[in-house]
């Protein structure tokens, strides 16, 4: 399946010694952050035999490829949680941010693994078609910073776009989860899906969904362990990703 990538953007929990200093957060206190905001475990989560995957590997405390380049086109920036976060997940500070660190994360890191990005989905475009799997995990009960948070939290949540997720890729991931037993969302509790800007509402050739796993279901969320049922979990994904049809 060489042309299906599997984005993981929140695996990480590594923070360059550089940047450490910067942080009001030290150590357990950091550490609760990190399994508050990061997706843990998808890296491992997400590994699928036969499919290519990108993931970052820098905490997204440090820096959020998933945000948009302009800080004033990102919707989080008014929680501080734009590409570089100054603010914690209870809306406290979380590190000191000035126009040359920002300027610094965009080049180092930013910048590079949307490059990354975009020639991986030029590579498989070469084939045709791609499909992105942009994939997450969400907390089980909301936290401070959600600008549009909702009480309901299904197991999984399949987050579309309206330009690059074709309803029957839509419908194959939520029936998919369904049937092993899973309450699945669509865009609930988060919504959208990544693109490569290049590509970004130009290419219906780019298809793209996001599949986020509710912490609950693998992992202890105060102790950021992985709980009896994370073998469970990821042999579904597995089954899931691997044998969707449409793209081969």
């Amino acid at each position: 399946m060489n042309n299906i990538l599997i984005h993981i953007p929140h695996s990480s929990y590594v923070i360059p010694d550089e940047y450490k200093d910067l942080f009001y957060l030290v150590d357990n206190e950091l550490l609760q952050e990190q399994i508050k905001m990061s997706d843990s475990y998808t890296d491992e989560l997400f590994d699928v035999e036969g499919i290519q995957k990108l993931i970052f590997p820098i905490s997204r405390l440090v820096c959020d490829v998933e945000r948009f380049r302009n800080e004033e086109d990102e919707e989080m920036s008014k929680q501080g949680m734009w590409v570089c976060y100054t603010k914690t997940s209870n809306c406290k500070p979380l590190k000191r941010v000035n126009n040359e660190h920002k300027l610094e994360i965009l080049q180092k890191y930013y910048d590079k693994h949307h490059l990354n990005f975009e020639k991986q989905v030029s590579q498989m475009l070469k084939q045709g078609q791609c499909l992105i799997i942009d994939s997450h995990s969400f907390s089980s009960k909301p936290l401070p910073y959600e600008l549009h948070a909702q009480t309901f939290r299904p197991d999984i949540c399949v987050g579309t776009d309206n330009f690059h997720t074709p309803y029957k890729i839509t419908n194959y991931f939520y029936n998919a989860f369904s049937d092993f037993g899973y309450k699945v969302g669509i865009n609930n509790p988060f919504c959208g899906t990544i693109v490569p800007l290049k590509f970004y509402r130009k290419n219906k050739n780019v298809n793209s969904v996001m599949l986020e796993i509710n912490r609950s279901l693998y992992m202890d969320e105060d102790k950021g362990k992985k709980n009896k049922n994370f073998a469970r979990i990821k042999r579904n994904i597995e089954q899931v990703v691997s044998l969707c049809p449409f793209l081969t």
